[in-house]
């Protein structure tokens, strides 16, 4: 883990150490979720909290950190972790105008 990713990461899970396993990894991201949300950190610590828990180790041992900023993003516009179909299509250029809207000549 980078000087900056190590900083990233101490930030969103409060930890006092650079993790040495994936163990104390994946238990600082518990604790730094539970933390945001005994807080409620600056207003929105469920987001915060979200966050943390997802940089967590997937299931089949996916690396989830440093944390995808796209992510991040639409999780702070849609208030949940998107899938890879949904952040897709979040992120797809858009073809056409929303109903009502008129271009202005």
């Amino acid at each position: 883990m980078s000087d900056a990713e190590w900083q990233q990461f101490a930030a969103v899970t409060f930890a006092p150490w650079l993790p040495r396993t994936r163990a104390e990894f994946d238990a600082m991201c518990a604790l730094g979720s539970a933390r945001h949300l005994a807080d409620n950190t600056g207003g929105q610590g469920f987001m915060h909290a979200l966050a943390a828990e997802a940089m967590a180790f997937g299931a089949d041992g996916e690396v989830n950190f440093p944390i995808d900023q796209r992510r991040t993003a639409y999780m702070k516009l849609h208030g949940a972790w998107p899938t890879d179909d949904e952040l897709k299509a979040s992120e797809a250029p858009r073809t056409s105008r929303p109903p009502g809207l008129r271009r202005i000549k």
